[in-house]
């Protein structure tokens, strides 16, 4: 299945990268870009991995560590998942809630 991102993911996961070059090492970082494309990697294969949420249909999150997580949507039309944004798992209800 291909990936395709969102404006929104793209600018969330650039969010993301910053706040952990401006508080972490080059090493966590890394490890942060190689967790994301790995987990993105095993999603084409098995998109149904992660758990579904209820606002929207064919959306799913799952957790890339244990502060953030990635919302995605699966397309069956045309075969693509489309990664709609990062969230912090750590911020408040009212923005998670968007898509959950």
């Amino acid at each position: 299945m291909d990936i395709i991102w969102s404006k929104k993911a793209g600018e969330t996961f650039q969010k993301n990268i910053d706040y952990l070059k401006e508080n972490w090492t080059e090493v966590e970082v890394k490890k942060f870009i190689t967790r994301v494309f790995s987990y993105l990697e095993t999603l084409s294969e098995e998109p149904l991995i992660s758990r579904k949420t209820y606002k929207t249909k064919n959306t799913h999150i799952g957790v890339i560590i244990p502060h953030i997580s990635v919302v995605y949507r699966i397309k069956p039309k045309t075969n693509t998942l489309e990664i709609v944004t990062f969230i912090d798992n750590r911020q408040s209800g009212k923005k998670k809630k968007r898509f959950l």
